[in-house]
Order: structure tokens, then C-alpha cells, then sequence
């Protein structure tokens, strides 16, 4: 019984020291994260080869996340000039707990540039972007990202799509100004319940990620 208190005695000082190792590199590791996240990004999506046309998957794959003044955001290789790219990151929600980074801003294209919410419209399932006050009565969370830190995610999943309305008058508009095959734009939309997100008849949809890349600026 002495010697076995004397071990454990000798070992002691060895375990808590393991144990301050263990705790400092967990304080390490959440310090990162955290800076991480406070980063800003652009977004880009991503889309599967099994999706759509092959002429729809090269209009939106590597396509960056374009924020229009209309207080939407948009997928497109040739933004128009009322667009911005998205460049904002995670950022402290009221909607959450203390020291949550489960919202989402981004700087909108409004003079002078403001930092806005970015949200998921309830009843549309479109997302948007605007002021605390739009925002209110939508899903502004919680955003959060996947296990590689590299992809977007909203209440825990990957649910974005592209989208094409019918008769989209803003496709249309750019479609004249360059003729046909010009400006390809899509909408971003999330499909909270996994259902297609009850899109209009005759609308195109891609199931796509949103991967995130550094802002240099």
C-alpha cells in the first residue's frame, strides 16, 4: 500500500502536466478557429458532375456569390455592374448565444458599402441580405461550416441550390444587353426542408456547395 502511494505520488505531477499540455493545445486549437472564422471569404459554388446539363454545371460550377442591390444574392460568371462580389464571413448573431459565430455578413454594393445580414427568406426560400430589420421573422441561422472548415453550411447541412426562375426578368435584362448566351445568372436558395424548395413550376434547380475562399481585400 506505501509503495503504491508513493507511485502515485511520483506520477502526480506527471499527469497534471499531461493533463495543462492537453487543455493549452485545446486552448490553441479554439483560438485558431476562432480568428478563423473571423475571416473574410468569398463564396464559390461547387456542383457535382451528376447535376443538370452540362451547359447548366458550366454556368454555375467555380461561379463566385454575387451580392445585388435588390437585396439578393446571385451565382454568376458575369456579374452585372449592380453587383458585388460576396465578401463577409461569420459573425456574432443576437439571435444566438453569447459568443456565437452563427451569423453571416457580407459587404453590400450600396454607397457608401455597409455591412449586412445575410438570411434565408422563409417564405421563398431565397437568400437574402439587408438590415437587422429585414431580416426579422427569416432564418438567420445558424451558419456554420463543415469538418475541413472549406464549405458553408445552414442549420447543420449543405441544402444550397442554384436557381432559374421562369421568365426571370433580371436574366432576361442581360440576355438583351449582350444577346444570347450572355450574362448566366442564378439565384442562391436554400432547401430548409429538403424538398425542393417548393421552386415554381418551370424553374431550374442545381444542388450546389458554397465553398469559401480568402478575401484579400
Amino acid at each position: 500500500m506505501v509503495l503504491g502511494i508513493a507511485m502515485m505520488a511520483a506520477m502526480l505531477p506527471t499527469m497534471i502536466g499531461l493533463n495543462e499540455a492537453t487543455q493549452g493545445s485545446r486552448d490553441q486549437e479554439e483560438a485558431r478557429r476562432t480568428e478563423a472564422r473571423k475571416q473574410r471569404c468569398h463564396l464559390v459554388a461547387t456542383c457535382s458532375i451528376t447535376q443538370g446539363t452540362p451547359e447548366m454545371r458550366s454556368q454555375v460550377h467555380n461561379a463566385q456569390v454575387q451580392v445585388g442591390l435588390d437585396g439578393k444574392l446571385y451565382i454568376t460568371k458575369h456579374p452585372s455592374a449592380t453587383m458585388v462580389p460576396f465578401n463577409g464571413g461569420f459573425y456574432t448573431h443576437p439571435d444566438f448565444p453569447p459568443n456565437n459565430t452563427s451569423g453571416i455578413v457580407t459587404i453590400s454594393g450600396e454607397e457608401a458599402p455597409t455591412l449586412r445580414w445575410v438570411f434565408l427568406d422563409a417564405n421563398t426560400h431565397e437568400m437574402r441580405w439587408g438590415g437587422r430589420p429585414d431580416s426579422q421573422g427569416h432564418i438567420c441561422g445558424p451558419f456554420d461550416w463543415t469538418k475541413d472548415e472549406q464549405k458553408v453550411t445552414l442549420e447543420g447541412w449543405e441544402g444550397w441550390l442554384a436557381v432559374r426562375l421562369p421568365e426571370d426578368e433580371l436574366q432576361e435584362q442581360a440576355e438583351k444587353e449582350l444577346g444570347t448566351g450572355g450574362r448566366d445568372i442564378w439565384r442562391l436558395y436554400f432547401d430548409q426542408n429538403d424538398d425542393g424548395a417548393n421552386l415554381s413550376e418551370g424553374a431550374k434547380g442545381l444542388e450546389i456547395q458554397l465553398k469559401r475562399t480568402t478575401a484579400e481585400s
